[in-house]
């Protein structure tokens, strides 16, 4: 009776972990979803699904709902769908290897894709095919053939729902209600280019200081000088002369 009594709370709990593991097993547990959106490295653009075209844009308020996308398994397997939550499509390849959106009865292998690391950004490989990716070219359309530019089946996927000013107004809130203070001023160095122009401004200047005038250009200088009080004495001479003459008539 003992035993029993001793016994019986470690069964209780051993009965509960295996209820929950048959549950996990057998797939009825929910499971956790998160809405996000892939961008496009080579384009710039993120991955946007309107009806059955699968396309990169630029994210504006008319297609940010169509850009949110989840990525789903059905097993434990690194096998994953990529959902187009309101379009309510799968991305998928076609026969001819062009992708488009799928509804739910017509999903399957075309449909599924390895999610695989490429130094820091995602791409994602057909299971049927191993040499098919995900890509778009530069202008956000589609890339059928399976040889281009790397950067062109590379993704970023972030949190389309993040409000950067949101989480600003919070960080300050939290310092204290401290307002942003304006970037520093920074202080570049001159390149070598415009410090050799700048001394050969300097050097010109202080040429053109010490540069003496020639004698003889002295010389015509003191020579039209006198002339010209000369000619300012004189003058007055003649206007005294003329008056004279002009009396006596």
């Amino acid at each position: 009776m003992r035993l029993i009594l001793i016994t019986l709370p470690q069964l209780v709990v051993l009965a509960k972990i295996l209820c929950i593991l048959m549950v996990v097993m057998c797939g009825a547990a929910p499971t956790m979803v998160r809405s996000v959106s892939l961008h496009a490295v080579c384009s710039g653009r993120n991955v946007t699904v309107i009806g059955r075209t699968v396309t990169a844009e630029q994210r504006n308020d008319s297609n940010a709902a169509y850009q949110e996308l989840t990525t789903r398994s059905e097993d434990f397997s690194r096998q994953l769908y990529i959902y187009a939550e309101k379009s309510q499509r799968y991305i998928c390849f076609n026969k001819r290897w062009k992708l488009v959106a799928l509804p739910k009865e017509q999903k399957g292998p075309m449909c599924q894709f390895f999610e695989m690391y490429r130094d820091q950004y995602l791409s994602y490989r057909s299971v049927v095919d191993k040499t098919r990716y995900i890509g778009f070219n530069s202008r956000g359309k589609p890339i059928k053939r399976p040889h281009g530019r790397k950067e062109c089946f590379n993704f970023m996927k972030y949190n389309p729902h993040v409000d950067i000013s949101h989480h600003n107004s919070l960080v300050n809130a939290q310092m204290g209600g401290m307002e942003p203070r304006e970037p520093f001023p920074v202080s570049r160095k001159p390149s070598p280019v415009t410090r050799a122009t700048k001394n050969f401004l300097l050097q010109a200047d202080s040429a053109r200081d010490h540069v003496q005038t020639p004698p003889h250009r002295q010389r015509h200088l003191r020579n039209r000088w006198k002339q010209r009080q000369n000619g300012k004495n004189s003058a007055p001479r003649r206007r005294s002369e003329n008056c004279f003459v002009q009396a006596s008539k």
